[in-house]
């Protein structure tokens, strides 16, 4: 009997058709997109919530539809260190995806006081800074969509959600207000700054 309030955690376990392997890396990059911790081959957990199993039961679907078999468990860990060691991988990967979204942030705030201050800011240079910030929504967004953990990630979503409403911010402000004329202010046959973020 377990001494401890057991995690409760969903497995989905799958066989697809071997030909053609387009099916076999599909299940698979979905479950990469899931964020789902591979105990081995053909066999995904995660900690159970009504969203995972939602997106199990579809995959599941999906897997039958091709020609597999996909089974969906609800288990629970008989060894704490086990589960443990399990929960940490996945939250550090999600974590490591939010802190990627705030370094970059932090590289673009830097990048962006630093033209402001220069006077710098053009056409060229807003262009520059609108794609950075678009790739940053992306990395947000990618990062999301892999972390099914709730409660166990949100203070890192939130600083990743947090710091790039910062960039939006800054990137949002008319530079005039900065206290420079940063628009049409620069000579126009001044080469802009470089941008790699």
């Amino acid at each position: 009997m377990l001494e401890r309030d057991a995690m409760r955690w969903l497995q989905l376990t799958y066989k697809v058709p071997s030909e053609p392997s387009q099916k076999r890396v599909w299940v698979w990059r979905r479950l990469q997109n899931l964020g789902a911790y591979a105990l081995q081959n053909s066999v995904y957990l995660l900690p159970f919530s009504e969203e995972v199993e939602k997106q199990f039961r579809q995959l599941a679907h999906e897997i039958h539809e091709m020609g597999g078999e996909a089974s969906i468990f609800s288990v629970v860990a008989l060894d704490s260190a086990d589960e443990r060691r399990i929960l940490h991988t996945l939250v550090e990967a999600r974590a490591a995806e939010y802190n990627t979204v705030v370094k970059v942030c932090a590289r673009f705030l830097a990048k962006a006081m630093a033209v402001v201050e220069a006077q710098n800011w053009n056409d060229q240079v807003h262009a520059e800074f609108a794609e950075v910030l678009e790739k940053v929504h992306v990395l947000f967004r990618t990062a999301k969509r892999h972390d099914m953990l709730g409660a166990l990630t949100a203070a890192r979503r939130a600083a990743a959600a947090e710091s790039l409403a910062v960039c939006e911010q800054m990137f949002r402000v008319d530079p005039s207000s900065a206290g420079s004329s940063l628009v049409g202010g620069q000579n126009d046959a001044q080469e802009p700054p470089a941008l790699p973020i």
